[in-house]
C-alpha cells in the first residue's frame, strides 16, 4: 500500500469530520400557541383559583414565543383529579400546565394501597411552587387551654377537620401520634371558613392546620383582640412573621420522628405547587421552569398579588423536584409510620 494513498485516505476522513455538522437542539418557542394552566379547584373562594389565574395573567410575557396563557379550572377530589389527568392525558409538549393541591405530590406515598393517585410523583417535571406554606395550631381564647404546654401535657382539645385525609385531619393525628397530645377531630365541616365560624361560635375550641396567610387577613380582628390564638407553626421553617412561635420540628429529637413530620409537614413548602406531565422533553421543561421564576419575580405580577392578599413565596422546581425524589426514598419503616397517622380515624 502507498504513501501516496495512505495521505489521501486520512485526509479524506479528516475532510468528513469537518464538514458533517453536530446537531443542536432547536430553540424552545411557543409562539402561535395556547398553553393552558389547568386548576385543581372550582373557580369561587380564595385559593388555588386566584394563585392559577394570577400566573396565568402573567406567565405569556416570559414564555418564548408569548403564547396565550388559557387558565381552566378542573375540580375533583381535592385536585386528584387533575393530577391523574396530567398524568396520563395530557400533552407532553409543555402547552399544558397545573396548579395542583400541596397535598398531591404525597397522596401515593401517604395513601398506600387506599390512594386513588394514578400516577407516580416523582416521574412529573415540577414546575415550583407560589408559596411556601406556614400552618398553623389556633385556639379560641377564652378556651380549654391558654398555652402549647398545656396542649402538649394531654388536655383534651375539639379539633374542626373537613375529612379524613385533609390537612387539619392528617395534623392533629400527627401531633396526637408524636408529642402524646389528645386532639378529637371534629369531621364534616365543608371548609376551613366553617370550621373557623364553629371556633369563633365556641363549638370547637381550635384548628390545626390553618393558613397563616389566610388567618392573619381574614381573622385579624380575633387575632389582634386576642380571642384567636397561634400557638404553634406547622410547617418545616418558621414565617418570618412569627419569629416567637414555636416550630412544630423544634419539638423533635428523634431523627425518625423527624423524618415522619418531614414526610407530613412536606406539603407547606409546596404550598401552591406547578406542574408539568411526565416525559416532557428537559430543554421544555427548563424553559418552563425558568418562565415560571420569572414570572414570580415580576414587580407586576408581586405588586397585583400583594393587592388581592397573596403570599407570594417562590419554591423553584428543582428545590420542588429534589424534595419529592428524598421523601419517596424513605425507609420503609418512616413511609409505614407516617401512613399510620394519614388515615388515623
Amino acid at each position: 500500500m502507498s504513501n501516496h494513498w495512505l495521505r489521501t485516505a486520512l485526509l479524506g476522513a479528516l475532510a468528513a469530520c469537518v464538514v458533517v455538522p453536530m446537531t443542536q437542539a432547536q430553540p424552545v418557542s411557543f409562539a402561535g400557541k395556547q398553553v393552558k394552566v389547568s386548576i385543581g379547584y372550582s373557580p369561587t373562594g380564595f385559593g388555588y383559583d386566584t394563585y392559577g389565574r394570577l400566573l396565568a395573567r402573567h406567565l405569556g410575557r416570559y414564555l418564548p414565543g408569548n403564547p396565550t396563557i388559557v387558565p381552566q379550572n378542573r375540580p375533583g377530589a381535592g385536585s386528584l383529579n387533575l393530577t391523574n389527568y396530567m398524568a396520563n392525558a395530557a400533552p407532553r409538549d409543555g402547552t399544558e400546565i397545573a396548579l395542583v393541591g400541596r397535598g398531591v405530590a404525597m397522596e401515593p406515598l401517604l395513601g398506600g394501597s387506599a390512594s386513588q393517585a394514578k400516577f407516580d410523583s416523582v416521574k412529573f417535571a415540577w414546575l415550583g411552587s407560589m408559596n411556601n406554606e406556614v400552618s398553623g395550631f389556633f385556639i379560641r381564647q377564652p378556651g380549654p387551654i391558654k398555652s402549647l404546654s398545656d396542649a402538649m401535657t394531654g388536655a383534651t382539645l375539639q379539633v374542626g377537620s373537613t375529612g379524613v385525609g385533609g390537612d387539619q385531619h392528617a395534623f392533629a393525628a400527627a401531633l396526637n401520634a408524636l408529642f402524646g397530645m389528645k386532639l378529637r377531630s371534629v369531621t364534616g365541616y365543608p371548609g376551613t371558613q366553617e370550621i373557623m365560624l364553629a371556633v369563633e361560635r365556641g363549638e370547637l375550641d381550635g384548628i390545626v392546620g390553618y393558613s397563616w396567610g389566610v388567618a392573619k387577613s381574614g381573622n385579624k380582628r380575633q387575632l389582634d383582640d386576642g380571642t384567636l390564638k397561634i400557638i404553634l407553626q406547622l410547617a418545616l421553617g418558621k414565617h418570618k412573621e412569627l419569629p416567637d412561635v414555636p416550630l412544630v420540628t423544634d419539638f423533635v429529637k428523634n431523627p425518625e420522628d423527624r423524618q415522619v413530620l418531614e414526610m407530613i409537614f412536606s406539603r407547606q413548602s409546596m404550598g401552591r405547587p406547578v406542574v408539568a406531565p411526565p416525559g416532557v422533553d428537559p430543554q421544555i421543561v427548563d424553559v418552563l421552569r425558568k418562565g415560571v421564576a420569572d414570572t414570580m419575580r415580576d414587580p407586576q405580577f408581586i405588586a397585583e398579588g400583594a393587592k388581592i392578599g397573596l403570599e407570594l413565596e417562590f419554591v423553584a422546581g428543582a428545590e420542588v423536584q429534589a424534595m419529592v425524589e428524598r421523601l419517596y426514598r424513605a425507609p420503609a419503616a418512616v413511609i409505614s409510620r407516617a401512613q399510620a397517622i394519614f388515615s388515623a380515624n
